[in-house]
This record gives C-alpha cells, sequence and structure tokens, in this order.
C-alpha cells in the first residue's frame, strides 16, 4: 500500500513538471474535480486540456483506453458533467477574462457543452458533390485544392485536393487537416515522396496502422475501420476518409463532423452552421450569384410540361454550377501560404489547379433517362438519404461509382464504454500498449529518420518534428482492400490496383510536433526520406 502511494505521488510530480503550467483560477476547481472522478484519467484529461490550451503536446496517456480528450470527458457520467457545467456558471466572473479556447478554461467549457450538443455532418463525395451542414447540396466539378471547412478557433481545418478524372470530372484525390496543431495529410494516389506503403503523412513524416489507434502530439487520435479512416479531434470534431480506391488514381469521400452548438463559427465549401441552407454557396468576396436558382428549378416542375421544364432545369443548374466553379472555387481556393499539404520540390498547390475545368457543366437531367431511372435504382436498394440521392444518381450513371452511404465515425461512446478501475497508471503510446505495464518514467526511444545534412521546415516560431517511434503490429486487415468497383468514363481506362503495403513490415510512427500551431508550407519543401525505419515495439 505504501509503495502504491509513494508511486501515484510520483506520477503526479511527474504530470506536473512535464506540463508544468499551473491551472488558471477558473479552471483549478475544474481540475481537483476531474481528479477525485478519476485520479488517473482525471489527471490526464485535465493536464491534456492545460497542455492543449497553451498549444504543447498532451501528457502520454497513462490507462487502457485511445480516448480523445473530449471523449474522456464525455465518459463522465451526465450529472457529474451538469455539476461542471453549474461550476463554471458560479466562477463566471473569474473565467471570463481571457475564457477564449487559447486558455484552459475557455477550452474546457466549449468542450463541455459539446459534450451536450448533437452533431451534424458534412460531406464531400463522388465527383464532388457537397452537402454542407445546413444541408445545402450542389456539385462542385472543379481541380484544385480548397478549404473544406475551418473554425474560427484555429484549432480545425480541413482541406481537399481535387484531380481531374477527365475533362469534365474530378475526385477528391486527398485531404490535409489542421487536428489542434498537428498537420495529418491522406494521398490516396499521388504520394508527396517516394513511400509507397502508407496514404499517411503527419507533419511530413510518413505513418502507418496496422490495427491500432495512432495518437496524434496534440491529443487527436487515428483510427483504421475497415477501408475507413476517422481522425477524432481532440475537441471532439470527427472526419471520416472513406477509400474508394487506392493506386495512382485513388479517390476518397470525405465526411465532417462537427456540433450544432458551434454556430456560425466555421467557413469554407461546407458552409457556416449557422441553421440556414441559403447562404451555404454565398461568395464572400461579393461576387456575383445566379439568382433565385432553386426557385427557378421549383417553379418550372410544375408550370411546363416535364419537357421543357427538364431544359429550364439544366440551364439553371448549368448557370449555378458555373457560378461555383468559378466564383465560389475562388474564395476557397487553397494557397501557398496556407496550404497543409506536402509537395514534391518544384511544386506548389499551382501544380495542382486548373481553372478551365470542367469544360462542359454536367448533370443529371442532361443523363439518358434510362440511365437515370437505373442509376436511382442502384442508389435507393443501397439505401442512399434523399439529400444524396442526386450526388449518388450522377456518380452511378456518369462514372460507375458505387453509391455511398454516409459513413459512422467510429468514436467511443458513453453508452458502448466501460471504464473499469485503473490501479496503477502505465504508458499507453504509439510505442507501448498499457498491458505491458510500462511506466511513465520509461520513456520510449527515439530515431532521426531525416537525411543527414536537411534542414528544418520553417513554420511559425517552430520546426517540422525529426523523430519516429514504432510501435508492434497487432495483425490487422491492410488499410488498401480494393473497393467494390473503380471510377470510370468512356475517355478513360480504369484506375491501376491499389497497392499494399507488406505486412512483415509494418510502420508506426510518431513524430515529435511543433510547439505553435499549423504554419503554411513552403513553395518547394525537402522530400522526405524514401523508406521509413521500422522498430519492433515491446509487447
Amino acid at each position: 500500500m505504501k509503495k502504491s502511494v509513494l508511486f501515484l505521488a510520483g506520477f503526479c510530480l511527474l504530470f506536473n513538471s512535464a506540463f508544468g503550467q499551473a491551472p488558471s483560477a477558473a479552471f483549478a476547481p475544474i481540475k481537483d474535480h476531474l481528479e477525485r472522478w478519476d485520479d488517473i484519467r482525471g489527471a490526464w484529461l485535465a493536464a491534456a486540456i492545460q497542455a492543449l490550451a497553451a498549444n504543447k503536446q498532451v501528457p502520454d496517456r497513462t490507462f487502457p483506453e485511445d480516448f480523445t480528450p473530449y471523449e474522456m470527458l464525455s465518459m463522465i457520467p451526465a450529472k457529474e458533467r451538469q455539476d461542471l457545467r453549474q461550476m463554471v456558471l458560479e466562477n463566471q466572473r473569474v473565467a471570463t477574462t481571457g475564457s477564449s479556447s487559447t486558455t484552459d478554461i475557455g477550452l474546457f467549457t466549449a468542450m463541455l457543452e459539446h459534450s451536450f450538443c448533437s452533431r451534424t455532418y458534412g460531406r464531400s463525395y463522388g465527383d464532388p458533390h457537397l452537402k454542407s451542414y445546413d444541408r445545402a447540396t450542389y456539385s462542385f466539378q472543379t481541380v484544385g485544392e480548397f478549404v473544406l471547412s475551418k473554425n474560427s478557433n484555429g484549432l480545425f481545418e480541413v482541406q481537399t485536393r481535387q484531380r481531374a478524372q477527365d475533362d469534365n470530372f474530378s475526385l477528391n484525390a486527398a485531404v490535409a487537416m489542421n487536428v489542434a496543431g498537428d498537420r495529418l495529410c491522406f494521398y490516396a494516389g499521388d504520394k508527396p515522396d517516394d513511400i509507397q506503403q502508407t496514404p499517411l503523412r503527419l507533419n511530413g513524416q510518413a505513418i502507418q496502422l496496422q490495427g491500432r489507434s495512432y495518437y496524434l502530439p496534440h491529443g487527436g487520435v487515428v483510427r483504421l475501420d475497415g477501408r475507413n479512416y476517422t481522425i477524432a479531434w481532440p475537441t471532439g470534431e470527427t472526419t471520416v476518409v472513406d477509400v474508394r480506391s487506392s493506386g495512382a488514381r485513388g479517390f476518397v469521400n470525405v465526411t465532417v463532423g462537427i456540433f450544432d452548438c458551434d454556430r456560425n463559427m466555421y467557413e469554407g465549401l461546407l458552409g457556416n452552421n449557422n441553421g440556414f441552407a441559403d447562404d451555404d454557396f454565398n461568395s464572400r468576396t461579393n461576387m456575383p450569384r445566379p439568382n433565385n436558382i432553386a426557385a427557378l428549378s421549383l417553379a418550372s416542375a410544375y408550370a411546363f410540361d416535364s419537357r421543357e421544364a427538364s431544359q429550364i432545369n439544366s440551364l439553371a443548374e448549368q448557370e449555378f454550377q458555373a457560378y461555383l466553379a468559378k466564383n465560389f472555387a475562388e474564395d476557397w481556393r487553397v494557397t501557398d501560404l496556407n496550404t497543409l499539404f506536402d509537395y514534391r520540390p518544384g511544386t506548389t498547390t499551382a501544380s495542382y489547379t486548373d481553372r478551365s475545368f470542367p469544360r462542359i457543366y454536367m448533370n443529371v437531367s442532361q443523363m439518358n433517362a434510362q440511365s437515370r431511372e437505373q442509376a436511382r435504382q442502384r442508389c435507393l436498394q443501397m439505401g442512399v438519404p434523399s439529400d444524396e440521392m442526386g450526388g449518388c444518381i450522377f456518380d452511378q450513371g456518369y462514372l460507375n461509382i458505387p453509391p455511398n452511404v454516409p459513413p459512422t465515425p467510429n468514436v467511443p461512446t458513453p453508452t458502448t464504454t466501460v471504464l473499469n478501475k485503473v490501479e496503477r497508471p502505465a504508458l499507453n503510446n504509439n510505442a507501448h500498449t498499457f498491458s505491458e505495464g510500462k511506466y511513465p518514467n520509461d520513456r520510449p526511444q527515439t530515431i532521426d529518420t531525416k537525411p543527414a545534412g536537411t534542414t528544418e521546415k520553417p513554420g511559425k516560431g517552430g520546426t517540422e518534428p525529426n523523430q519516429t517511434t514504432s510501435g508492434p503490429d497487432r495483425g490487422a486487415k491492410e488499410p488498401f482492400a480494393p473497393a467494390e468497383s473503380k471510377p470510370s468514363t468512356p475517355a478513360f481506362s480504369k484506375p491501376s490496383s491499389p497497392v499494399s503495403p507488406k505486412p512483415s513490415a509494418p510502420i508506426n510512427t510518431r513524430p515529435s510536433s511543433p510547439s505553435t500551431p499549423v504554419a503554411p508550407r513552403p513553395a518547394a519543401p525537402v522530400t522526405p526520406k524514401p523508406s521509413v525505419p521500422t522498430i519492433k515495439g515491446k509487447g
């Protein structure tokens, strides 16, 4: 007993020394409450919130679960979370001083409110079709890199790279994310380096999942579920990267989950989450938008015979598509100053941009009637929701892309998770598992994977990480399972077969993160070394 008490005291000392800024006056009673709830999990949660607010790495997990800070907070019983909410209100006078998301109490308050909110989802899927958070829908057949969604708090951003499939169709080929200060990228086909075994890059370094969660330095978690990758933010948001095919012509669907209560805090292709669909595709630079497109389409369906209505609808839709591809797209095109993607030397975001695209604006009303009906039946059979039916018919009829039902994020919930008492803390990170019994003072070794003589990439007061560790292979399925089928058009042959990494050489790295938020990328970054060393983890 005495040894256990001494060990716990040493553990708390380790937390204080490693992440040792004192809590603010408003957060101090919250921290005490969390530690009374669970002396190990609660202590980690309080330290993680303080680290996030200070833009530092969160402590290593010392419990069995793979939770993010938000997920851990959501596991606290609802009655206790209500008590915490009341504590925040009672200390409101103290908390209002600097209570933005950059303070511990401000960040905690936002995360706590998220635990009482419902989620809403936006999508970019197929040839990309957009479904905003407020359920506005339209096609976005463009080529380039775009801000899909961005939160004003600076902790959340998702960018997509759309490549041409032929003269008139495009697909999502890559996704780049700011996960609370960590720059995470997924490349379905064209990689930014010569490492082909994995589609993931963390702060410029290759990482690979082998049937386990991967912990990001600033508290996020990446989970592999079949062929879907779920990225969970430490503050609760999610992005699901649905791999539809891989190889040279690979593409993905992207589903972004946020909280209903964060009204008017977002911008980008998926809208502002203000509860109104009509303004989601407005230009932010006051560029002219076609008038009454929706009203014209609806009225024409009743005012004219079917042939005439179809022609008017098609013209109206083409006019709006032209607006989206030109005016609206320019609002959200990524530049070399704000891109989150990695680039090979000599390439920039301009290398992936084609403003002449598409050559012709295609829509469902132009499709052969028989093909359209066959596509509709297939989409209905697969359970595609009504607000995505038009996009599904388009993709099935023109590109033979299988119907895709919006995926459910792979995140733990209080109703399906039981937290057993942790008698003694032990490391649970990318190099060790909790069951191995590694204690917090047993730090994993790291090795430098950068080529000799290279320099660090500049950031906003920080540098790119250059250290990686690897963990055990837990024998999961490889992440590159072939998709059901691959997009095809009359003008293009089928994409090449997906590339599968060798199961005998798993890669699991965890670079250290920069000490400041995600920095803009330079135009010609240094090429990473074209191989990733593997260190066999313990266990």
